[in-house]
C-alpha cells in the first residue's frame, strides 16, 4: 500500500513539472512575440534619448526654437519634452518619439489619451521608391512615470554637473502611416528610462542628422 502511495506521489509531481514547463515555455514564446516593433524590458539611456528642460512641442503656427528638417519642432516653454530615438533594423529609417510634461516632479504619473499637443510621433527615412519621408504620424497613448533624479551616468562632454532623470512609460503608437519605409504600423515603448536632463540649445548642438 505504501509503494502504491508513493508512485501516485511520484506520478502527481512529474505532471505538475511537465505542466509548469509548458507554461514557462509559453509565457517566453508570448515575451518573444511582444519584442517586435516594440522597446520593451531595456532601459532607455543618453545613446537613446534626453530629457530637454524648458521646452515643448511646437504646433503649427507657432515659433521653432529647434526643428529637424522643419518636421520635428521644438519651442521654448515653462515645461519639460522627453525624447526617445530609434532606428529600424536596415537602418533606413529613424522614429522620434517626443512626450512633454509640466515639470520633473518625483512620483508623478502622467497619462497620455492621444489628444494632439503633449505627444507625437515622427518618421524619418528613405523608402523603397528612393522618396525622402519626413512627416508626424500616429496616435500616442500610454502613461509616464516619473521616479526620481540622479547624478547622471555619462555627462556627455559637458563642463558641468548633468542630471538624469528616471523612470518608467508604457507608451503604444498606433495608425502609424509608413509611407513605404520598412517600420511597423505599431510601436510600443514599455520601458525604463534613465535619460540626461539637457537644455534646447545643448539638444540642438548634440542632435545628429537624419
Amino acid at each position: 500500500m505504501k509503494y502504491t502511495l508513493l508512485l501516485l506521489a511520484f506520478a502527481l509531481l512529474t505532471a505538475c513539472g511537465s505542466k509548469k514547463d509548458e507554461q514557462i515555455d509559453t509565457q517566453d514564446g508570448a515575451m518573444t512575440g511582444m519584442a517586435e516593433g516594440s522597446l520593451s524590458g531595456e532601459i532607455i539611456t543618453a545613446d537613446a534619448g534626453y530629457i530637454i528642460n524648458n521646452a515643448g512641442i511646437a504646433e503649427e503656427g507657432e515659433n521653432a526654437a529647434f526643428s529637424i528638417k522643419g518636421v520635428m519642432r521644438l519651442k521654448e516653454a515653462p515645461s519639460q519634452v522627453l525624447i526617445v530615438r530609434t532606428q529600424s533594423a536596415d537602418g533606413t529609417s529613424t522614429e522620434m518619439l517626443a512626450l512633454e510634461f509640466p515639470t520633473f516632479a518625483d512620483g508623478t504619473a502622467l497619462e497620455y489619451p492621444g489628444e494632439q499637443g503633449r505627444a507625437a510621433f515622427w518618421l524619418f527615412g528613405i523608402n523603397g521608391a528612393k522618396e525622402e519621408i519626413m512627416h508626424r504620424t500616429g496616435d500616442v497613448r500610454g502613461s509616464l512615470r516619473l521616479l526620481k533624479t540622479d547624478a547622471a551616468e555619462n555627462a556627455l562632454g559637458l563642463s558641468r554637473s548633468v542630471t538624469d532623470g528616471i523612470g518608467e512609460m508604457e507608451i503604444v503608437v498606433t495608425g502609424i502611416d509608413t509611407h513605404g519605409l520598412n517600420v511597423p504600423g505599431e510601436k510600443k515603448y514599455a520601458a525604463r528610462y534613465r535619460l540626461p536632463m539637457i537644455t534646447l540649445d545643448e539638444f540642438a548642438r548634440f542632435n545628429q542628422p537624419i
